[in-house]
């Protein structure tokens, strides 16, 4: 069988047209694997009228090269775009349903690439076309949910951490579906809750499992069942479920997992879980969704490491781990970075520029994004910890700017556009105000119930100081809290010194007072991160003057290609291609766990193009 993404692409093949119009309502060139073999092409997305005229004016008109564009409409119809296109152009119809015509097209329509990946490489028989047969035989085949053997308590737990395990987005249909036959066959329990919130399945598991350290590990439990103790007992290795404190040794050993008598071996048994979970990922790590897995289960087992820093003075526990993962990133960067800013998802923003298109599409009466300065998935398992008893988090992952600069990438959160298209701005974030009032009026919110807040988490919190939460009449509100950047500049003792200093701004319930009075009145609230950071160490300081626009510790930019080619002949450096940017802005960046800083020092910074700094955490948060 002919894979679905080379149907796509045999749609694309050479001699190219030099203008393709391409009807994609289904966004299945919201693909970067697509994407990446298109690299002869240019794609442009018609979403924004104003937006879309400059950035394909500026590629239709460049004297020196031949530029052939690929049109992307969601619309069904192409005669929506403009006249002189349209009568000029080739055109081309992208559906989901003629890749798997047997299949019932409604449903064929909502899933997902991860999806479709599988559905391809298997051969149906039988007739799928109605709605019923397809959601079984995607719960059967392509999910491997054997749903009707459901019949007891250990196997609904069994299914479920089946399905939460599941790498792809799920529709609401077969969800339902799902629900409804589970429920006639579970009576007693809350399988709907279950199934629709992690966070809700977790929970029970936690309660159960602390009850069934109380009561000694009676033999009747659902525990015992060896496919239930294995699925759990990857959840506590993960972190997910937390262990039981106990006074005595003497337990079943087949639980040492769930039990904590030595909290120091126990957090290095994480840390040995998570990195074998590593390099299972790393072994496949080829799209972006999988790197997103990665950053938080590394940030998960930095944060644990540097936690037994503090205890035991080891800072070489994740060494080995760290370089294997930030070279397989490098690699995978280079060849798929430039296909990610195009894309979109419903659930979180590809790339953190989408963040504005993400949340419009939430429809909710107010919306809340902090944008929490420098903040990498390190941090973030620290703040996460710190949250849980209050809130729940639903996690996600975007990807940062490059380079990870402030004004660079966070000014492309609120401007909702990619650097390029901000150019006079691009060195300071003077007009993040007046950009995200800007973006929101084009998504019909008036600037008047917009408002737009910086210099957030220093000090003791205070309502008052929160204009937010001072005008009722808000309905969309960006807040930066900037702690954690700060944090990051004025650090002597690397990260070590900043998980420190993180534990004592958290103590202090700045961020939860903010969230908890954002919930309060109404605000539906999101956490996004704009770059994260690395610690790095001096390779020495580059001594090119005042040639440089931008000087950073671990980047510097050139508005001369011949300039910064140089620079990079001189010390340890990497040239960036510059995806997204404006075309005179030439980036140079230092390689991982480096900085162009004096020989020999240790310092936390951005700019750079590492795993810890591109990767960056995307929060739906809510009150427990």
């Amino acid at each position: 069988m002919i894979h679905w993404r080379q149907k796509v692409l045999d749609l694309f093949q050479a001699p190219f047209s030099h203008l393709t119009l391409v009807s994609d309502p289904d966004q299945l060139l919201d693909d970067e694997l697509i994407v990446s073999n298109l690299k002869e092409l240019k794609l442009i997305k018609f979403q924004d009228r104003a937006s879309f005229r400059f950035e394909y004016e500026s590629q239709n008109k460049k004297p020196d090269q031949s530029v052939n564009l690929i049109v992307v409409s969601y619309s069904e119809d192409l005669g929506d775009l403009p006249y002189d296109l349209w009568s000029t152009a080739q055109k081309v119809e992208l559906r989901k349903s003629w890749l798997f015509p047997e299949l019932a097209a409604h449903v064929v329509r909502q899933l997902d690439t991860r999806t479709l990946d599988v559905l391809s490489g298997v051969t149906t028989e039988g007739n799928l076309s109605s709605e019923r047969a397809t959601i079984d035989y995607i719960l059967r085949h392509i999910y491997g949910l054997a749903y009707d053997s459901v019949y007891s308590l250990t196997d609904c737990l069994l299914l479920i951490m089946r399905w939460h395990e599941l790498k792809c987005d799920i529709p609401d249909l077969i969800r339902q579906y799902l629900i409804e036959f589970l429920d006639f066959r579970i009576t007693d329990f809350p399988v709907q809750e279950w199934i629709t919130s992690y966070h809700a399945f977790v929970q029970y598991l936690q309660q159960e499992w602390n009850g069934f350290v109380d009561g000694e590990f009676p033999e009747s439990h659902v525990f015992w069942d060896p496919y239930v103790r294995s699925v759990i007992g990857m959840l506590f290795t993960e972190g997910v479920l937390s262990p039981v404190l106990i006074k005595k040794d003497s337990f079943p050993n087949i639980f040492f997992w769930g039990i904590s008598y030595d909290t120091k071996r126990h957090k290095q048994d994480m840390i040995k879980g998570l990195q074998r979970q590593l390099e299972t990922l790393l072994a496949n790590a080829n799209d972006r969704r999988t790197w997103i897995q990665i950053a938080r289960l590394y940030g998960k087992a930095k944060c644990i490491s540097l936690e037994l820093q503090i205890e035991i003075n080891d800072g070489a526990l994740l060494a080995e781990m760290e370089r294997k993962v930030e070279t397989c990133f490098e690699q995978w960067l280079t060849e798929h970075y430039g296909a990610l800013a195009t894309l979109t998802d419903r659930n979180a923003p590809v790339m953190v520029h989408k963040a504005v298109e993400v949340l419009r599409l939430k429809v909710k009466d107010k919306i809340a994004l902090i944008v929490c300065d420098g903040l990498s998935f390190v941090q973030w398992a620290q703040i996460e910890q710190a949250l849980d008893n209050d809130f729940q988090c639903e996690v996600h992952g975007s990807y940062a700017w490059i380079p990870t600069l402030t004004s660079v990438s966070r000014q492309s959160i609120f401007s909702g556009e990619m650097p390029r298209f901000f150019y006079d701005s691009i060195n300071t974030t003077a007009k993040e105000e007046k950009l995200w009032k800007t973006v929101w009026e084009r998504n019909g919110v008036p600037s008047v119930y917009v408002s737009y807040e910086r210099g957030l988490g220093q000090g003791a919190y205070e309502r008052s100081n929160i204009a937010t939460l001072t005008k009722s009449k808000t309905k969309v509100a960006g807040l930066i809290v900037d702690t954690i950047d700060q944090l990051t500049h004025h650090t002597i003792q690397g990260q070590l010194g900043m998980h420190v200093a993180i534990a004592v701004w958290l103590k202090q319930g700045y961020l939860q007072a903010l969230l908890t009075d954002l919930i309060d009145q109404g605000f539906d609230v999101y956490l996004i991160s704009d770059h994260g950071n690395k610690e790095s160490k001096g390779v020495g300081r580059a001594n090119d003057g005042n040639l440089p626009e931008t000087r950073g510790e671990r980047v510097r930019v050139y508005r001369d290609v011949v300039l910064r080619d140089q620079a990079a002949v001189q010390y340890s450096s990497k040239q960036w291609s510059g995806t997204g940017l404006p075309d005179d802005y030439h980036v140079l960046i230092a390689q991982s766990g480096e900085a162009f800083v004096r020989e020999g020092e240790i310092v936390v910074s951005h700019g750079g193009a590492s795993i810890e700094e591109v990767i960056v955490p995307f929060v739906h948060i809510k009150k427990r």
